[in-house]
């Protein structure tokens, strides 16, 4: 169910909060903000001075001193707007790093059930273009927002100074002005959402069909990933025209009442000129006074715009800060000299709460014990290392560590007594030595090597000219398949975590290089806790208990001769090569 569109105000309201952690420099641009609109009063005054006054009695060195302060005026005004820009610069980059880290650290905690419903181009949109939307709500509002309110009043006033009669007259347009750009920020929101929306499924689609390239040309699906993004573009485009037809009738019809006030102004103000009842100097002051009242109200109906859409993404970007269930990676004790005993004890769990993948198992593993987990695909096995990492939590039932629930430990502390190698070996863009310190920081290059000699991947890493500063490529794409297994095997045993779990972490390996993993699992079983998850039978016999599962469930226990001996699915599988 999609989320409910919350109000602009409600938006606009916790953006101010957000900023008010910079109220500083929020102070500095409102303080330089009114000195520079205040020195747009000099030039009507100066061009009034110069057509009562200086003309008339044709006072030449009195030119010069007003055509002196009208320049220092001029040049006082751009550089406080010089400097103005300096502070909006520093200001919109600290704003900027604030919500970006404050969003980034919101994803990283975010559960994996939340990134199970997740696009990442959808998670990317948000990050990339919501944010920078954003913050312009903030700093439109105080570098366009309040330098043209400003303007109009400090035009506002000086009007009324000079004749109340005639600025009221020549303001009568301002209200439909006002009411306008109020209809138009109530028209424009839902538009902004849907062109923000449509946006993001594009990007998402790009996303897919780019980190899914050698899938999309080995298919031959160039022709259909194309139609599918034609359709998205085409929703961006729809929705785009719509915002834009919204602005073609707002922006006219605004600039259109502006000119109607000039216009009244002309009018009135010549029949007042003529009839003495103002003077051509005060004429020519009210018409650069009330062109400086209407500018910074066009430019209002540009600020209008942007923030409307800014806060449309702001609400996108609130919709993540807003997620529950975040996870707590500090609560709960910190556990200490692990012994490696884990258990499940009547586990059931379901990835959707009413399509069970995990029912009702047991499943207990002795400190410094190796167990295989095996069973045809689906069974549940890999769901297993999901719950004992507190990625998720069991429907019912407990995970325990050393005789206590996982959930009573944090989970820092829990995974860094967890040393997990996935079926997918992931790395991340960089080099080797980059993923490798991903299982220890500290890690010296005597110990990055040792590690790699322990998953047999010592030797292609040494046969790179780059070696340990070999680049990977994106999800280490310039590796091979074997090759990337044996980097997260080496970053796994970097970690020399009391507990190894290993799913299907051979399965990219050629058989040499698995004997020389199997070799060097040896070594390491008589000190931690190994579970596997594994289809080769090589891998499977040396364990000391093997766990049968079959449709979410353990089936028969046992060594490899016992289970051959009683359970005929464990022999269907051992036959069929299928563990």
């Amino acid at each position: 169910m999609p989320d409910k569109p919350t109000s602009l105000r409600a938006t606009g309201s916790r953006l101010l909060v957000f900023a008010r952690a910079h109220w500083r420099m929020a102070l500095i641009q409102f303080v330089l903000a009114v000195l520079g609109t205040s020195l747009i009063v000099v030039f009507p005054g100066v061009v009034q001075w110069f057509v009562d006054d200086l003309i008339p009695r044709k006072d030449v060195p009195g030119i010069w001193k007003a055509g002196a302060l009208a320049i220092a005026a001029f040049f006082l005004r751009e550089l406080l707007f010089y400097i103005r820009t300096r502070v909006n610069s520093a200001f919109e980059q600290r704003m900027i790093f604030d919500l970006r880290g404050q969003l980034h650290h919101k994803i990283a905690r975010l559960p994996l059930a939340w990134f199970d419903r997740q696009s990442t181009g959808d998670i990317l949109t948000r990050m990339a273009d919501d944010v920078p939307a954003t913050q312009r709500v903030i700093l439109e509002g105080i570098e366009q927002g309040l330098t043209a309110v400003l303007q109009i009043i400090i035009s506002a006033v000086v009007m009324f100074y000079t004749n109340s009669t005639f600025a009221l007259i020549v303001m009568v347009p301002t209200p439909f002005i006002a009411a306008g750009g109020w209809l138009f920020a109530r028209w424009i929101a839902p538009r902004s959402r849907e062109a923000r929306e449509a946006s993001s499924r594009m990007n998402s689609l790009l996303h897919d069909t780019i980190t899914g390239i050698r899938q999309v040309k080995s298919y031959t699906a160039e022709d259909t990933k194309q139609e599918d993004f034609n359709r998205a573009s085409h929703e961006l485009r729809r929705s785009q025209q719509r915002l834009m037809t919204a602005w073609a009738v707002y922006s006219p019809l605004m600039g259109f009442l502006g000119s109607f006030g000039l216009v009244l102004l002309l009018s009135i103000g010549a029949y007042g000129a003529i009839q003495g009842e103002m003077t051509t100097g005060e004429l020519f002051k009210f018409i650069f006074l009330l062109g400086f009242f209407f500018e910074p109200i066009a430019r209002l109906h540009g600020v209008n715009q942007t923030i409307v859409t800014g806060l449309a993404s702001a609400e996108r970007v609130f919709k993540i800060l807003d997620q529950e269930g975040e996870e707590d990676l500090e609560r709960g004790a910190t556990l200490t000299n692990v012994r490696g005993e884990v258990e499940f004890r009547d586990v059931t769990f379901g990835y959707q709460p009413d399509k069970p993948v995990l029912q009702g198992v047991n499943l207990r593993v002795l400190p410094r014990q190796t167990v295989a987990i095996v069973g045809a695909t689906g069974s549940g096995k890999s769901t297993l290392f999901q719950l004992l990492t507190h990625f998720y939590e069991p429907q019912s039932g407990q995970v325990l560590l050393d005789g206590h629930p996982i959930t009573n430990y944090n989970r820092v502390s829990l995974r860094d007594a967890l040393a997990y190698v996935t079926q997918d070996a992931f790395l991340f863009a960089g080099t080797i030595r980059d993923n490798l310190r991903l299982g220890d920081p500290d890690a010296t290059d005597d110990e990055m090597w040792a590690a790699l000699t322990h998953a047999s991947a010592e030797e292609f890493v040494r046969r790179h000219p780059d070696g340990l500063d070999a680049q990977v490529g994106e999800r280490g794409v310039m590796l091979s398949g074997g090759e990337r297994q044996r980097i997260a095997m080496a970053r796994a045993f970097l970690k020399d975590a009391p507990i190894l779990l290993l799913d299907e972490a051979t399965s990219a390996v050629d058989n040499k290089s698995e004997a020389a993993i199997q070799e060097a699992l040896e070594k390491l079983r008589a000190d931690r806790t190994c579970l596997v998850i594994a289809h080769r039978l090589s891998t499977v016999v040396s364990a000391d208990v093997i766990y049968v599962m079959r449709q979410g469930q353990v089936l028969a226990q046992g060594s490899h001769a016992e289970l051959v001996e009683s359970c005929a699915y464990y022999r269907e599988l051992a036959s069929l090569a299928l563990l």
